[in-house]
């Protein structure tokens, strides 16, 4: 059973969790920008961190 919590949305989940918005400030603006167009599916820590890692594959 999972600990995670779920949040409604990213505004939320980056509003509650100290994780998710301390990794959130760290990325790129164009990442960002990218995840919050998808902000209504990002409702929890796992959520986050699989759209950073997608969005970041092609970054280097």
């Amino acid at each position: 059973m999972s600990k995670r919590k779920e949040y409604r949305d990213l505004n939320t989940l980056l509003a509650k969790d100290p994780r998710a918005s301390a990794l959130f400030d760290q990325i790129p603006q164009y990442a960002k920008d990218q995840i919050m167009s998808r902000g209504d599916n990002v409702g929890s820590m796992d959520a986050l961190e699989g759209y950073v890692h997608n969005v970041l594959r092609g970054d280097g």
